[in-house]
Protein backbone atom coordinates (compact mmCIF):
# COMPACT_ATOMS: atom_id res chain seq x y z
CA UNK A 1 0.00 0.00 0.00
CA UNK A 2 1.71 3.04 -1.01
CA UNK A 3 2.03 6.32 1.42
CA UNK A 4 -0.92 9.09 0.46
CA UNK A 5 -0.46 12.45 -0.62
CA UNK A 6 -1.83 15.04 1.82
CA UNK A 7 -3.48 17.56 -0.56
CA UNK A 8 -3.68 19.96 2.16
CA UNK A 9 -0.27 20.78 2.13
CA UNK A 10 0.19 23.94 4.44
CA UNK A 11 3.08 25.20 1.43
CA UNK A 12 1.45 26.43 -1.42
CA UNK A 13 4.04 25.54 -3.34
CA UNK A 14 4.86 22.01 -2.26
CA UNK A 15 8.00 19.90 -3.22
CA UNK A 16 6.99 19.11 -6.56
CA UNK A 17 10.24 16.59 -6.60
CA UNK A 18 9.52 14.69 -3.24
CA UNK A 19 6.06 13.89 -4.52
CA UNK A 20 7.30 13.05 -7.80
CA UNK A 21 9.42 10.73 -6.06
CA UNK A 22 7.11 9.04 -3.99
CA UNK A 23 4.85 8.86 -6.76
CA UNK A 24 7.90 6.93 -8.37
CA UNK A 25 8.29 4.21 -6.56
CA UNK A 26 4.64 3.79 -6.57
CA UNK A 27 3.81 -0.16 -8.33
CA UNK A 28 0.64 0.78 -9.73
CA UNK A 29 0.74 3.40 -12.81
CA UNK A 30 -0.33 6.49 -11.18
CA UNK A 31 -0.84 10.00 -13.62
CA UNK A 32 -1.32 13.54 -12.37
CA UNK A 33 -3.65 15.60 -14.37
CA UNK A 34 -4.23 19.24 -14.80
CA UNK A 35 -6.55 20.52 -16.66
CA UNK A 36 -6.08 18.50 -20.60
CA UNK A 37 -2.80 18.07 -19.34
CA UNK A 38 -0.73 15.24 -18.09
CA UNK A 39 2.12 16.72 -15.39
CA UNK A 40 3.11 13.81 -14.14
CA UNK A 41 3.68 10.20 -15.16
CA UNK A 42 5.43 7.71 -13.05
CA UNK A 43 7.39 4.66 -14.54
CA UNK A 44 4.49 2.03 -13.94
CA UNK A 45 2.63 4.42 -16.07
CA UNK A 46 5.07 4.62 -18.53
CA UNK A 47 5.07 0.69 -18.75
CA UNK A 48 1.40 0.56 -19.28
CA UNK A 49 1.77 2.76 -21.86
CA UNK A 50 4.76 0.80 -23.60
CA UNK A 51 7.03 4.00 -23.29
CA UNK A 52 10.35 3.92 -21.58
CA UNK A 53 9.90 5.15 -18.27
CA UNK A 54 10.93 9.17 -17.91
CA UNK A 55 9.90 9.34 -22.02
CA UNK A 56 8.92 13.22 -21.02
CA UNK A 57 7.67 13.20 -24.65
CA UNK A 58 4.63 11.12 -23.58
CA UNK A 59 3.79 14.28 -21.12
CA UNK A 60 3.86 16.39 -24.10
CA UNK A 61 0.70 14.89 -25.14
CA UNK A 62 -2.59 16.34 -24.41
CA UNK A 63 -5.36 13.91 -22.36
CA UNK A 64 -7.28 13.37 -25.99
CA UNK A 65 -3.89 11.60 -27.12
CA UNK A 66 -3.92 9.55 -23.75
CA UNK A 67 -7.27 8.27 -23.63
CA UNK A 68 -9.55 6.06 -26.05
CA UNK A 69 -11.52 7.97 -27.96
CA UNK A 70 -14.65 6.33 -27.24
CA UNK A 71 -13.99 6.80 -23.19
CA UNK A 72 -12.85 10.53 -23.51
CA UNK A 73 -16.42 12.45 -23.19
CA UNK A 74 -17.52 10.35 -19.64
CA UNK A 75 -13.35 10.83 -18.27
CA UNK A 76 -13.44 13.94 -19.35
CA UNK A 77 -17.24 14.91 -17.77
CA UNK A 78 -16.10 13.06 -14.29
CA UNK A 79 -12.93 15.22 -13.80
CA UNK A 80 -14.73 18.55 -14.66
CA UNK A 81 -17.46 17.52 -11.77
CA UNK A 82 -14.64 15.85 -9.36
CA UNK A 83 -12.38 19.00 -9.99
CA UNK A 84 -16.08 20.78 -9.20
CA UNK A 85 -16.00 19.54 -5.90
CA UNK A 86 -19.44 17.14 -7.29
CA UNK A 87 -19.91 13.30 -5.73
CA UNK A 88 -18.41 11.28 -8.60
CA UNK A 89 -17.38 7.67 -8.43
CA UNK A 90 -13.80 7.00 -7.14
CA UNK A 91 -13.20 3.63 -9.18
CA UNK A 92 -13.63 3.13 -12.71
CA UNK A 93 -12.36 1.58 -15.31
CA UNK A 94 -11.57 2.79 -19.46
CA UNK A 95 -9.02 2.59 -22.32
CA UNK A 96 -5.62 3.92 -22.86
CA UNK A 97 -3.83 4.38 -25.80
CA UNK A 98 -0.90 2.68 -25.76
CA UNK A 99 2.82 4.38 -28.10
CA UNK A 100 1.99 1.49 -30.69
CA UNK A 101 -1.78 2.57 -30.78
CA UNK A 102 -3.42 -0.04 -29.35
CA UNK A 103 -5.46 0.14 -26.22
CA UNK A 104 -4.76 -1.07 -22.84
CA UNK A 105 -7.44 -1.22 -19.91
CA UNK A 106 -7.11 0.24 -16.55
CA UNK A 107 -9.00 0.52 -13.42
CA UNK A 108 -8.80 3.83 -12.18
CA UNK A 109 -8.81 4.79 -7.89
CA UNK A 110 -8.90 8.59 -9.10
CA UNK A 111 -8.48 11.35 -6.11
CA UNK A 112 -7.73 15.72 -5.72
CA UNK A 113 -4.24 16.72 -4.72
CA UNK A 114 -2.20 20.18 -4.87
CA UNK A 115 -0.03 19.57 -7.16
CA UNK A 116 2.72 22.61 -7.36
CA UNK A 117 0.29 24.40 -6.01
CA UNK A 118 -2.54 24.32 -7.95
CA UNK A 119 -5.61 21.45 -7.51
CA UNK A 120 -5.26 18.55 -9.89
CA UNK A 121 -6.48 14.80 -10.24
CA UNK A 122 -4.34 12.11 -9.29
CA UNK A 123 -5.23 8.36 -10.82
CA UNK A 124 -3.75 5.31 -9.77
CA UNK A 125 -4.18 2.91 -12.58
CA UNK A 126 -3.81 -1.10 -12.60
CA UNK A 127 -3.58 -3.04 -15.95
CA UNK A 128 -6.15 -5.14 -16.32
CA UNK A 129 -6.51 -6.11 -20.14
CA UNK A 130 -6.47 -9.54 -19.24
CA UNK A 131 -9.18 -9.49 -16.62
CA UNK A 132 -11.44 -7.62 -19.41
CA UNK A 133 -10.59 -10.02 -22.31
CA UNK A 134 -11.56 -12.99 -19.80
CA UNK A 135 -14.51 -11.26 -18.90
CA UNK A 136 -15.38 -10.28 -22.66
CA UNK A 137 -15.21 -14.25 -23.67
CA UNK A 138 -17.31 -15.09 -20.88
CA UNK A 139 -20.04 -12.40 -21.88
CA UNK A 140 -19.58 -13.41 -25.82
CA UNK A 141 -19.65 -17.42 -25.04
CA UNK A 142 -23.15 -16.28 -22.23
CA UNK A 143 -24.60 -14.17 -25.32
CA UNK A 144 -23.97 -17.09 -27.58
CA UNK A 145 -25.47 -19.65 -25.52
CA UNK A 146 -28.69 -17.22 -24.36
CA UNK A 147 -28.81 -16.29 -28.18
CA UNK A 148 -29.19 -20.17 -28.86
CA UNK A 149 -31.01 -21.27 -26.03
CA UNK A 150 -33.87 -18.93 -27.40
CA UNK A 151 -33.82 -19.35 -30.94
CA UNK A 152 -33.11 -23.27 -31.63
CA UNK A 153 -35.85 -24.57 -32.78
CA UNK A 154 -35.11 -28.08 -30.81
CA UNK A 155 -36.53 -27.75 -27.08
CA UNK A 156 -33.68 -27.22 -24.55
CA UNK A 157 -34.40 -28.20 -20.72
CA UNK A 158 -31.83 -27.29 -18.23
CA UNK A 159 -32.12 -28.84 -14.56
CA UNK A 160 -29.82 -29.68 -11.92
CA UNK A 161 -28.96 -33.14 -11.52
CA UNK A 162 -28.78 -33.76 -7.70
CA UNK A 163 -33.04 -32.71 -7.07
CA UNK A 164 -34.06 -32.83 -10.90
CA UNK A 165 -35.53 -29.47 -10.31
CA UNK A 166 -35.88 -27.18 -13.44
CA UNK A 167 -33.82 -24.11 -14.11
CA UNK A 168 -34.90 -23.35 -17.16
CA UNK A 169 -36.75 -24.40 -20.59
CA UNK A 170 -36.04 -22.34 -24.00
CA UNK A 171 -38.77 -21.34 -25.67
CA UNK A 172 -39.06 -24.29 -28.41
CA UNK A 173 -39.30 -26.25 -25.13
CA UNK A 174 -42.52 -24.23 -24.14
CA UNK A 175 -44.22 -24.52 -27.27
CA UNK A 176 -43.78 -28.24 -27.89
CA UNK A 177 -44.94 -29.09 -24.76
CA UNK A 178 -47.72 -26.62 -24.65
CA UNK A 179 -46.95 -25.11 -21.03
CA UNK A 180 -46.01 -21.54 -19.14
CA UNK A 181 -42.57 -20.91 -18.11
CA UNK A 182 -43.77 -20.58 -14.52
CA UNK A 183 -45.31 -23.87 -14.42
CA UNK A 184 -42.00 -25.32 -15.64
CA UNK A 185 -39.03 -23.84 -14.03
CA UNK A 186 -38.88 -24.65 -10.23
CA UNK A 187 -40.57 -28.11 -11.04
CA UNK A 188 -39.05 -32.03 -10.99
CA UNK A 189 -37.93 -33.30 -14.31
CA UNK A 190 -39.97 -36.30 -13.30
CA UNK A 191 -43.33 -34.73 -12.97
CA UNK A 192 -43.41 -32.56 -16.22
CA UNK A 193 -45.84 -35.22 -17.84
CA UNK A 194 -43.70 -35.39 -20.91
CA UNK A 195 -42.42 -39.06 -20.52
CA UNK A 196 -44.87 -41.48 -22.31
CA UNK A 197 -42.76 -44.61 -21.00
CA UNK A 198 -43.27 -43.92 -17.09
CA UNK A 199 -38.98 -45.75 -16.63
CA UNK A 200 -37.49 -43.75 -19.26
CA UNK A 201 -36.41 -40.79 -17.44
CA UNK A 202 -35.27 -42.74 -14.57
CA UNK A 203 -32.88 -45.08 -16.73
CA UNK A 204 -31.49 -41.89 -18.60
CA UNK A 205 -30.16 -39.89 -15.46
CA UNK A 206 -28.57 -43.64 -14.51
CA UNK A 207 -26.84 -43.67 -17.56
CA UNK A 208 -25.75 -39.96 -17.13
CA UNK A 209 -24.02 -41.24 -13.83
CA UNK A 210 -21.59 -43.50 -15.97
CA UNK A 211 -20.64 -40.92 -18.81
CA UNK A 212 -20.96 -36.97 -19.03
CA UNK A 213 -22.92 -36.80 -22.26
CA UNK A 214 -25.64 -38.74 -24.39
CA UNK A 215 -26.33 -38.33 -27.73
CA UNK A 216 -28.95 -39.56 -30.32
CA UNK A 217 -30.96 -41.51 -27.58
CA UNK A 218 -34.49 -42.27 -29.41
CA UNK A 219 -37.56 -41.08 -27.26
CA UNK A 220 -41.24 -41.01 -27.64
CA UNK A 221 -42.57 -38.22 -25.43
CA UNK A 222 -45.94 -36.68 -25.08
CA UNK A 223 -46.24 -33.11 -26.56
CA UNK A 224 -49.08 -30.34 -26.59
CA UNK A 225 -52.38 -31.85 -27.08
CA UNK A 226 -51.24 -35.37 -25.70
CA UNK A 227 -49.88 -36.11 -28.73
CA UNK A 228 -47.33 -38.75 -28.81
CA UNK A 229 -43.56 -37.46 -31.22
CA UNK A 230 -40.80 -38.92 -31.84
CA UNK A 231 -37.63 -36.97 -30.51
CA UNK A 232 -33.92 -37.58 -30.72
CA UNK A 233 -32.43 -36.28 -27.29
CA UNK A 234 -29.10 -34.73 -26.77
CA UNK A 235 -27.70 -34.52 -22.87
CA UNK A 236 -24.36 -33.37 -21.50
CA UNK A 237 -23.48 -32.33 -18.17
CA UNK A 238 -22.55 -29.37 -17.11
CA UNK A 239 -20.32 -29.11 -14.11
CA UNK A 240 -22.00 -25.65 -12.02
CA UNK A 241 -19.93 -23.52 -8.40
CA UNK A 242 -22.08 -25.68 -6.39
CA UNK A 243 -23.85 -28.66 -8.33
CA UNK A 244 -24.26 -30.57 -11.63
CA UNK A 245 -26.41 -29.75 -13.79
CA UNK A 246 -27.75 -31.19 -16.68
CA UNK A 247 -28.34 -29.58 -20.45
CA UNK A 248 -30.69 -31.69 -22.35
CA UNK A 249 -31.63 -30.80 -26.09
CA UNK A 250 -34.53 -32.38 -27.88
CA UNK A 251 -35.13 -33.13 -31.98
CA UNK A 252 -38.29 -34.18 -33.25
CA UNK A 253 -37.87 -36.79 -36.22
CA UNK A 254 -41.32 -38.14 -36.50
CA UNK A 255 -41.46 -36.58 -40.07
CA UNK A 256 -38.24 -37.90 -40.82
CA UNK A 257 -39.13 -41.28 -39.59
CA UNK A 258 -42.28 -40.69 -41.60
CA UNK A 259 -40.05 -40.33 -44.66
CA UNK A 260 -37.76 -42.86 -43.85
CA UNK A 261 -40.71 -45.47 -43.78
CA UNK A 262 -42.24 -44.20 -46.72
CA UNK A 263 -39.14 -44.55 -48.56
CA UNK A 264 -38.79 -47.77 -47.03
CA UNK A 265 -42.08 -49.08 -48.06
CA UNK A 266 -41.38 -47.39 -51.56
CA UNK A 267 -38.24 -49.63 -52.06
CA UNK A 268 -39.71 -52.55 -50.95
CA UNK A 269 -42.52 -52.14 -53.51
CA UNK A 270 -39.82 -51.68 -56.05
CA UNK A 271 -38.14 -55.13 -55.18
CA UNK A 272 -41.09 -56.74 -54.98
CA UNK A 273 -42.33 -55.09 -58.17
CA UNK A 274 -38.80 -56.48 -59.79
CA UNK A 275 -39.48 -60.04 -58.44
CA UNK A 276 -42.90 -60.61 -59.81
CA UNK A 277 -41.77 -59.04 -63.36
CA UNK A 278 -38.69 -61.47 -63.13
CA UNK A 279 -41.27 -64.61 -62.19
CA UNK A 280 -43.93 -63.51 -64.64
CA UNK A 281 -40.94 -63.51 -67.21
CA UNK A 282 -39.84 -66.58 -66.20
CA UNK A 283 -43.85 -68.31 -66.61
CA UNK A 284 -44.37 -66.28 -69.73
CA UNK A 285 -41.35 -68.11 -71.48
CA UNK A 286 -43.56 -71.35 -70.70
CA UNK A 287 -46.87 -69.71 -71.47
CA UNK A 288 -45.32 -68.24 -75.00
CA UNK A 289 -43.36 -71.27 -76.14
CA UNK A 290 -45.97 -74.04 -75.64
CA UNK A 291 -48.64 -72.58 -77.81
CA UNK A 292 -45.81 -71.66 -79.95
CA UNK A 293 -44.02 -75.04 -80.30
CA UNK A 294 -47.75 -76.44 -81.04
CA UNK A 295 -48.20 -73.74 -83.71
CA UNK A 296 -44.57 -74.72 -85.78
CA UNK A 297 -45.23 -78.44 -84.99
CA UNK A 298 -48.68 -78.85 -86.68
CA UNK A 299 -47.52 -76.71 -89.37
CA UNK A 300 -44.59 -78.70 -90.33
CA UNK A 301 -46.32 -81.84 -90.15
CA UNK A 302 -49.15 -79.55 -92.92
CA UNK A 303 -45.91 -78.37 -94.98
CA UNK A 304 -43.66 -81.58 -95.31
CA UNK A 305 -46.51 -83.95 -95.31
CA UNK A 306 -45.33 -86.47 -92.40
CA UNK A 307 -47.32 -89.67 -92.65
CA UNK A 308 -48.60 -89.11 -96.28
CA UNK A 309 -51.83 -89.86 -97.12
CA UNK A 310 -52.47 -91.99 -94.28
CA UNK A 311 -52.30 -88.68 -91.90
CA UNK A 312 -54.17 -86.22 -94.28
CA UNK A 313 -57.41 -86.72 -93.20
CA UNK A 314 -55.96 -85.62 -89.93
CA UNK A 315 -55.12 -81.62 -91.33
CA UNK A 316 -58.57 -80.10 -90.37
CA UNK A 317 -57.03 -81.48 -86.89
CA UNK A 318 -54.15 -79.97 -86.87
CA UNK A 319 -55.42 -76.59 -88.07
CA UNK A 320 -57.82 -76.48 -85.37
CA UNK A 321 -55.06 -77.35 -82.54
CA UNK A 322 -52.83 -74.20 -84.55
CA UNK A 323 -55.80 -72.10 -84.17
CA UNK A 324 -56.36 -72.91 -80.45
CA UNK A 325 -52.79 -72.26 -79.74
CA UNK A 326 -52.71 -68.99 -82.15
CA UNK A 327 -55.59 -68.11 -80.14
CA UNK A 328 -54.14 -68.51 -76.66
CA UNK A 329 -50.85 -66.84 -77.69
CA UNK A 330 -52.92 -63.59 -78.82
CA UNK A 331 -54.83 -63.69 -75.66
CA UNK A 332 -51.64 -63.78 -73.66
CA UNK A 333 -49.84 -61.03 -75.79
CA UNK A 334 -53.38 -58.79 -75.73
CA UNK A 335 -53.26 -58.93 -71.68
CA UNK A 336 -49.63 -58.10 -71.55
CA UNK A 337 -50.41 -55.27 -74.02
CA UNK A 338 -53.07 -53.87 -71.91
CA UNK A 339 -51.30 -54.51 -68.52
CA UNK A 340 -48.59 -51.81 -70.40
CA UNK A 341 -51.09 -49.31 -71.73
CA UNK A 342 -52.56 -49.33 -67.98
CA UNK A 343 -48.81 -48.55 -66.47
CA UNK A 344 -48.42 -46.27 -68.91
CA UNK A 345 -51.20 -44.47 -68.08
CA UNK A 346 -52.78 -44.45 -71.57
CA UNK A 347 -55.81 -46.77 -71.11
CA UNK A 348 -58.85 -45.54 -72.71
CA UNK A 349 -62.19 -45.81 -72.55
CA UNK A 350 -65.16 -44.49 -74.75
CA UNK A 351 -67.75 -44.13 -72.33
CA UNK A 352 -71.43 -44.15 -73.43
CA UNK A 353 -74.72 -45.40 -72.45
CA UNK A 354 -75.04 -49.30 -73.00
CA UNK A 355 -76.97 -52.45 -72.74
CA UNK A 356 -74.59 -54.44 -70.99
CA UNK A 357 -76.97 -57.80 -71.66
CA UNK A 358 -76.16 -58.53 -75.42
CA UNK A 359 -72.29 -58.10 -74.20
CA UNK A 360 -72.45 -60.22 -70.87
CA UNK A 361 -74.30 -62.89 -73.17
CA UNK A 362 -71.13 -62.94 -75.70
CA UNK A 363 -69.07 -63.62 -72.60
CA UNK A 364 -70.74 -66.64 -71.24
CA UNK A 365 -70.89 -68.04 -75.12
CA UNK A 366 -67.34 -67.39 -75.24
CA UNK A 367 -66.12 -69.55 -72.61
CA UNK A 368 -69.16 -72.14 -72.45
CA UNK A 369 -67.37 -74.16 -75.14
CA UNK A 370 -64.10 -74.56 -72.41
CA UNK A 371 -66.95 -74.70 -69.55
CA UNK A 372 -67.95 -77.74 -71.50
CA UNK A 373 -64.89 -79.42 -72.02
CA UNK A 374 -64.33 -79.07 -68.23
CA UNK A 375 -67.07 -80.43 -67.16
CA UNK A 376 -68.38 -77.20 -65.30
CA UNK A 377 -72.03 -75.50 -65.41
CA UNK A 378 -72.42 -71.64 -66.28
CA UNK A 379 -75.39 -70.21 -65.46
CA UNK A 380 -76.80 -66.24 -65.29
CA UNK A 381 -78.93 -64.28 -63.61
CA UNK A 382 -78.99 -60.96 -65.58
CA UNK A 383 -81.37 -57.86 -64.46
CA UNK A 384 -82.66 -56.48 -68.05
CA UNK A 385 -83.71 -53.35 -67.11
CA UNK A 386 -80.53 -52.55 -65.90
CA UNK A 387 -78.42 -50.04 -68.38
CA UNK A 388 -74.71 -48.61 -67.96
CA UNK A 389 -72.34 -46.05 -69.04
CA UNK A 390 -69.48 -47.73 -69.77
CA UNK A 391 -66.92 -48.83 -72.58
CA UNK A 392 -68.86 -52.18 -74.45
CA UNK A 393 -64.68 -53.29 -74.47
CA UNK A 394 -63.45 -52.64 -71.22
CA UNK A 395 -67.00 -54.66 -69.84
CA UNK A 396 -66.35 -57.38 -72.31
CA UNK A 397 -62.86 -58.14 -70.99
CA UNK A 398 -64.10 -57.39 -67.59
CA UNK A 399 -66.42 -60.42 -68.19
CA UNK A 400 -64.21 -62.50 -70.19
CA UNK A 401 -61.46 -62.27 -67.67
CA UNK A 402 -63.25 -63.12 -64.48
CA UNK A 403 -65.83 -66.02 -66.49
CA UNK A 404 -61.91 -67.53 -67.96
CA UNK A 405 -60.70 -68.06 -64.57
CA UNK A 406 -63.91 -68.84 -63.06
CA UNK A 407 -63.80 -71.78 -65.56
CA UNK A 408 -60.23 -72.39 -65.10
CA UNK A 409 -59.84 -72.68 -61.50
CA UNK A 410 -62.89 -74.75 -60.91
CA UNK A 411 -62.39 -78.39 -60.88
CA UNK A 412 -64.82 -80.98 -62.88
CA UNK A 413 -68.41 -80.76 -61.51
CA UNK A 414 -68.47 -77.34 -60.39
CA UNK A 415 -70.57 -74.80 -60.95
CA UNK A 416 -69.83 -70.51 -62.24
CA UNK A 417 -72.89 -68.41 -61.76
CA UNK A 418 -72.73 -64.51 -63.85
CA UNK A 419 -75.09 -62.17 -62.25
CA UNK A 420 -76.14 -58.51 -62.81
CA UNK A 421 -78.20 -56.69 -60.16
CA UNK A 422 -79.19 -53.43 -58.80
CA UNK A 423 -77.74 -52.86 -54.98
CA UNK A 424 -79.37 -50.98 -52.87
CA UNK A 425 -77.61 -47.56 -53.47
CA UNK A 426 -79.21 -47.02 -56.81
CA UNK A 427 -75.86 -48.32 -58.14
CA UNK A 428 -75.18 -51.98 -60.10
CA UNK A 429 -73.24 -55.11 -58.97
CA UNK A 430 -71.65 -57.17 -61.83
CA UNK A 431 -70.22 -60.64 -59.90
CA UNK A 432 -68.92 -64.08 -60.83
CA UNK A 433 -68.96 -66.52 -58.47
CA UNK A 434 -67.27 -70.62 -58.79
CA UNK A 435 -67.23 -73.32 -56.43
CA UNK A 436 -63.22 -73.63 -57.54
CA UNK A 437 -60.28 -73.74 -55.49
CA UNK A 438 -60.06 -70.49 -53.75
CA UNK A 439 -57.83 -68.46 -52.44
CA UNK A 440 -56.51 -67.30 -48.74
CA UNK A 441 -56.29 -63.74 -47.74
CA UNK A 442 -52.63 -63.66 -48.52
CA UNK A 443 -53.09 -64.95 -51.85
CA UNK A 444 -55.77 -62.31 -52.85
CA UNK A 445 -53.66 -59.92 -52.13
CA UNK A 446 -50.73 -61.63 -54.37
CA UNK A 447 -53.54 -62.27 -57.01
CA UNK A 448 -54.50 -58.50 -57.19
CA UNK A 449 -51.36 -57.36 -57.69
CA UNK A 450 -50.09 -56.47 -61.85
CA UNK A 451 -47.45 -59.92 -62.55
CA UNK A 452 -48.18 -61.43 -59.81
CA UNK A 453 -49.60 -64.87 -59.26
CA UNK A 454 -50.15 -67.36 -56.85
CA UNK A 455 -49.10 -71.10 -58.08
CA UNK A 456 -45.55 -69.79 -59.13
CA UNK A 457 -43.27 -71.29 -62.04
CA UNK A 458 -42.41 -74.64 -61.41
CA UNK A 459 -45.23 -75.76 -59.69
CA UNK A 460 -47.71 -73.68 -61.60
CA UNK A 461 -50.61 -76.21 -62.13
CA UNK A 462 -53.05 -74.19 -65.22
CA UNK A 463 -52.02 -72.04 -67.95
CA UNK A 464 -52.66 -68.31 -68.07
CA UNK A 465 -50.17 -65.02 -67.80
CA UNK A 466 -51.69 -64.45 -64.31
CA UNK A 467 -53.00 -61.02 -65.51
CA UNK A 468 -56.37 -61.62 -65.29
CA UNK A 469 -57.29 -60.17 -62.13
CA UNK A 470 -55.05 -57.20 -62.32
CA UNK A 471 -56.65 -56.15 -65.78
CA UNK A 472 -60.13 -56.58 -63.94
CA UNK A 473 -59.16 -54.46 -61.33
CA UNK A 474 -58.07 -51.28 -63.74
CA UNK A 475 -60.89 -51.95 -66.10
CA UNK A 476 -63.32 -51.63 -63.70
CA UNK A 477 -61.81 -48.54 -62.05
CA UNK A 478 -61.55 -46.83 -65.43
CA UNK A 479 -65.40 -47.70 -65.30
CA UNK A 480 -65.98 -45.68 -61.78
CA UNK A 481 -66.36 -49.21 -60.46
CA UNK A 482 -64.51 -51.13 -57.44
CA UNK A 483 -63.88 -54.22 -57.12
CA UNK A 484 -64.52 -56.70 -54.21
CA UNK A 485 -63.15 -60.49 -53.43
CA UNK A 486 -64.59 -63.09 -51.61
CA UNK A 487 -62.78 -66.37 -51.70
CA UNK A 488 -62.29 -69.85 -49.19
CA UNK A 489 -60.11 -72.41 -50.12
CA UNK A 490 -61.76 -75.28 -51.19
CA UNK A 491 -65.16 -73.34 -51.32
CA UNK A 492 -64.66 -70.98 -53.71
CA UNK A 493 -64.37 -67.18 -55.05
CA UNK A 494 -66.90 -64.59 -55.98
CA UNK A 495 -65.57 -61.14 -57.27
CA UNK A 496 -68.24 -58.30 -57.52
CA UNK A 497 -67.64 -55.15 -59.22
CA UNK A 498 -69.79 -52.25 -57.65
CA UNK A 499 -71.03 -49.45 -60.32
CA UNK A 500 -71.87 -46.67 -58.54
CA UNK A 501 -75.52 -44.64 -59.12
CA UNK A 502 -74.31 -41.89 -61.39
CA UNK A 503 -73.49 -45.19 -63.94
CA UNK A 504 -76.39 -46.81 -63.66
CA UNK A 505 -80.11 -45.88 -65.41
CA UNK A 506 -83.21 -48.04 -65.75
CA UNK A 507 -84.10 -49.05 -69.21
CA UNK A 508 -87.10 -46.88 -70.54
CA UNK A 509 -90.33 -48.27 -72.13
CA UNK A 510 -89.01 -47.89 -75.71
CA UNK A 511 -85.99 -49.55 -74.98
CA UNK A 512 -87.66 -52.46 -73.38
CA UNK A 513 -90.04 -52.48 -76.25
CA UNK A 514 -87.32 -52.03 -78.79
CA UNK A 515 -85.63 -55.22 -77.11
CA UNK A 516 -88.69 -57.41 -77.07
Amino acid sequence: MTTPINPYSSHPKADVRAQAQLLDDVTEGVVVRCGDEVVFANSAMFRILGAEPGDTSQLEKSVEEWIHPDDLRRINQMYRQRMAGEDVPSTYKFRLIRLDGSFVWVQSRTSVLQWAGESCAVAYLTDITTEMEIRDRQKFSSDLFKNIFNVTPEFMLLFGLRNNQVIDVNPAFLNVFGCRKDTVVGENVSNLGMWSESTFFERFIEELKTTASLTDIPAALETRGGIIRHFRLFARRIEGASEPYLLMTGRDVTEDMSHELELQRTRDAAELSNRTKSEFLANMSHELRTPLNAILGFSELIRDGIGGDKLAGNHSEYASDIHKSGTHLLAIINDILDLSKIEAGRLEAQISLMDPIPCLEMCMRLVHQRAHEAGVTISSELDFQIMLEADERLLKQIGLNLLSNAVKFTDSGGQVSLILARTGDGGASLAVEDTGIGMTADEIVVAKRPFGQVESGLIRSREGSGLGLPLVVAFASKLGGRVSIESKPEIGTKITIYFPADVVCERTVQQLAAGA
